[in-house]
């Protein structure tokens, strides 16, 4: 409040108008009047109050000669000890309290500083008068308290209210609680204000209605005010379903009861749903005359939300119906169907666009959660792949090939489970390669190969184009043929440079393919040999064995299966499988068999693996000569278990006495220490023997040998044979025989340390290094396709492990160009800066 006055003293401060106050008689009054100086060093010196037009102030404080603090008051008896001068708040005011009547009128605060000049403040005092509290009339004048009536339901009744004295007059105002009736009131004669109140047609909502009427002259002071309360004559007395407010299921029928009383005569009941009337009722009257009317309904779909009441009705009076009802609420499965979002078409929806899926259900109650299903797959958001599922919406941000299927949504509450109808989402996309292709074609020089591409597009009207792509050579001169999806192209490579990758990419109608499809044509071979061949399972007359294959030679592979049996060296069966897996029956019981078995192709077979494997005998009788009838069942498993048992417990028996025959020889060692305490000769570095006892100190009991096989060709390497043999073996071998399993294949190689040849097994992955494309999409370059592949180098095959030594690489061959440089195979990878040698 205080804030409001110092900006209204500001501006009044400068044009000198006048501020209105109001106040209450027997309230009190607070008259502002800034007295703060305009100058930080100056400060009032005299304060004077007048009013009217009076000269003599009615309070003085006088300060000129001392501090304002200090300052003399003076008031005029007028104020008596009702005034008193506030300096403490900022602006300053004089209060008045009690405030009477005849202080009504303009006050002046005059101000005179130090230094300043004198400033002026004029506040006009309003004193208002409170009326007295109102009454309230009949049409008879007859003063009406509390409860008043009863009045008949629907007629017309009149309420006079009125008030006298209050300065200013009163407004005198109707109200029904917070509700404004009637604020109509006449100033009448000897400070009289009334207001009649009329009250058309009274309806069953006026019981018990609180009207007031309040008479009030300001909004400073509590209105007076007096309260009526309505008792009316009701036409029927009571209507009430007594049937529980409840859900109903659709289609199950109910039955419903409605009773009513108070109706003079009795009420006519009915059953209504909206504007509808229902039949389907009975009337039944107890010996009280209490009516009960029932109702059977079955209730459907449609009438959920629509209005079910009871009427009851007075015959003998017009429009006396009242009535009870709800609306309904009828419980139903959902009813849910599946849009594509407006500015999509099911048909038309490519690669990359965004897509809306909106499921609209209408159900009663509803659904507790939202299913959307994916080719009859539960489907759920995950943002990292652009699926937001949103309450009934569901987004496919940048959608994909893999999006493309039926959609559907489907929800659940108490009554059932809904399903939508299904959309099928039909999503055009660019090319892309068929995973499940050949990719790796083996071709000898000047033999032509046809290679197949196969791409997944939509739509499936596909543009084909061919490259081929070395490090030292590329061509798009590439023979072939296309129909929609499938290309074959003829490819023949005429000298070692023409081995490499051919790279095949497709453009339709919605773009060009981002990666292309990637066919490694190498030199053709023989297959590599069968890897880790092991018997699976053996009975009197079945053998069952498995192999991992190995290089297919780059051409299509068959294994192939010769059992001999060990007696007679005779050929019992000779099988052939596109796997290398066999299934051997109808053999002959407790026979050692002699088992080959190789990989073949066109160019040739690679050597043979011979593994040994035999049928089960069956179980023999043995009998004590006769004397006890018991017979003991010896079965081989169980004698080589045996044999085993022993052998370890041995084996135990001998380390443990090397143990402690070594502890033995440490404590002796460390004695011999102890005599020699001299640090500065203990070597840095232990030598071979100290190494070697460590070594004997490892955790396995019975240490194994293991030999690791490597296989090249028809040649088998052995480690731990002698060095000297297996460098004699190696050196026979040229890397391109040890590989292939003959001279060369490669035109002008005169010596096999001068090429790297690049292999690719079935079980190894082509690494593809990233295109180099142009910044848009619909313009995609493939400019510079340099893949890298595995490759093997044999220049240092002959080790001091028995190891070929292997390096990644582009795929290429280097051939020495200068007669002068060292003979041996040069591999160079996409990290090397330099040539690299190494002699074989």
């Amino acid at each position: 409040m205080y804030g409001n006055l110092i900006m209204c003293m500001l501006f009044l401060r400068e044009i000198n108008a006048s501020i209105l106050y109001t106040a209450v008689v027997g309230g009190k009054v607070a008259l502002p009047c800034d007295i703060s100086s305009p100058a930080a060093d100056d400060s009032a010196a005299l304060i004077l109050w007048y009013r009217g037009e009076s000269a003599q102030p009615i309070y003085t404080l006088d300060a000129r000669r001392g501090k304002i603090k200090q300052a003399r008051q003076s008031v005029s008896s007028q104020l008596e000890n009702r005034a008193y001068f506030n300096m403490i708040n900022r602006p300053a005011f004089l209060q008045l309290d009690p405030v009477r009547l005849d202080d009504a009128g303009e006050y002046r605060c005059r101000v005179d500083f130090h230094k300043a000049r004198t400033i002026n403040t004029i506040i006009t005092l309003k004193v208002i008068v409170p009326p007295g509290d109102p009454l309230v009339l009949n049409e008879k004048g007859k003063e009406l308290k509390g409860m008043v009536g009863p009045f008949n339901e629907g007629e017309t009744i009149k309420l006079l209210c009125k008030s006298t004295g209050g300065k200013p007059r009163p407004s005198v105002i109707w109200w029904k609680e917070d509700i404004l009736l009637d604020d109509s009131y006449t100033f009448k004669p000897h400070d009289v204000v009334d207001n009649e109140l009329t009250i058309m047609n009274i309806k069953r909502k006026d019981l018990l209605s609180e009207l007031t009427c309040k008479a009030s002259n300001s909004n400073v002071t509590v209105p007076g005010s007096v309260s009526v309360t309505l008792d009316l004559n009701l036409k029927p007395k009571r209507v009430k379903i007594q049937s529980a407010i409840r859900p109903f299921s659709a289609e199950e029928e109910v039955e419903l009861r409605c009773s009513s009383s108070g109706s003079r005569p009795s009420a006519y009941i009915t059953w209504w749903k909206g504007n509808e009337q229902l039949q389907q009722t009975k009337l039944n009257v107890d010996n009280t005359g209490l009516e009960t009317s029932i109702l059977t309904f079955t209730p459907s779909i449609t009438d959920d939300g629509k209005y079910l009441s009871c009427r009851a009705d007075n015959p003998l009076i017009p429009n006396s119906a009242v009535e009870d009802g709800w609306k309904l609420e009828v419980y139903y499965k959902p009813q849910i169907s599946l849009e594509l979002g407006a500015s999509r078409k099911a048909e038309k929806v490519k690669e990359g666009d965004d897509v809306y899926f909106e499921c609209h259900i209408r159900a009663n109650p509803w659904v507790s959660q939202v299913f959307w299903h994916f080719e009859g797959r539960s489907l759920t958001s995950n943002n990292s792949i652009g699926i937001i599922i949103t309450n009934q919406t569901l987004a496919i941000h940048h959608v994909q090939r893999e999006f493309r299927g039926r959609y559907s949504c489907s929800a659940q509450n108490v009554e059932g489970l809904g399903v939508s109808n299904e959309i099928f989402l039909k999503v055009k996309y660019v090319p892309r390669c068929d995973l499940n292709q050949k990719t790796t074609y083996g071709v000898a020089i000047n033999e032509a190969v046809e290679v197949v591409c196969r791409l997944d597009a939509d739509p499936s009207d596909v543009t084909f184009h061919w490259r081929f792509n070395t490090t030292t050579k590329h061509s798009d001169a590439i023979q072939y043929t296309s129909d929609q999806i499938e290309s074959i192209a003829t490819y023949i490579p005429q000298s070692g440079e023409d081995f490499g990758n051919l790279f095949c990419w497709g453009t339709n109608n919605i773009g060009i393919q981002i990666i292309p499809c990637v066919f490694t044509i190498v030199p053709a071979g023989p297959p590599n040999p069968l890897q880790n061949c092991s018997v699976l399972n053996q009975t009197q007359d079945q053998i069952a064995i498995e192999c991992l294959e190995g290089y297919d030679g780059g051409m299509t592979q068959k294994f192939s299966l010769e059992v001999y049996t060990v007696e007679h060296n005779s050929l019992q069966a000779n099988l052939t499988s596109k796997s290398p897996r066999f299934k051997l029956s109808n053999l002959s019981v407790g026979t050692l068999f002699r088992l080959h078995v190789y990989a073949w192709n066109a160019k040739g077979r690679s050597s043979v693996v011979i593994i040994s494997a035999s049928t089960l005998k069956p179980a023999e009788k043995l009998t004590d000569n006769g004397k006890t009838g018991k017979s003991v069942i010896v079965r081989p498993v169980l004698v080589a278990l045996i044999a085993v048992v022993a052998l370890l417990v041995v084996a135990a028996v001998v380390v443990v006495i090397l143990i402690k025959y070594k502890n033995l020889r440490k404590r002796k060692a460390g004695q011999t220490r102890r005599t020699h305490p001299d640090k500065s000769q203990t070597p840095l570095w232990k030598d071979a023997s100290d190494l070697s006892e460590l070594d004997d100190k490892g955790p396995d009991i019975i240490p194994a040998q293991t030999l690791s096989r490597s296989t090249f060709g028809d040649t088998s390497f052995m480690t731990g044979e002698d060095d000297e043999k297996r460098e004699k073996s190696i050196s026979l071998i040229s890397p391109m025989e040890t590989f292939y399993g003959s001279s060369s294949l490669l035109e002008g190689t005169s010596s096999p340390k001068e090429a790297c040849y690049s292999i690719s097994t079935p079980t190894e992955s082509v690494s593809i290094h990233p295109l180099t494309l142009s910044t848009k999409r619909d313009d995609v370059s493939y400019e510079g396709l340099t893949p890298a592949i595995a490759t093997h180098c044999f220049a240092n095959v002959i080790s001091h492990d028995s190891r070929p030594e292997c390096s990644e690489t582009r795929l290429r061959r280097h051939i020495s160009e200068k007669s002068n440089e060292e003979s041996g195979a040069t591999c160079e990878t996409p990290l090397m800066e330099s040539r690299q040698e190494s002699s074989v």
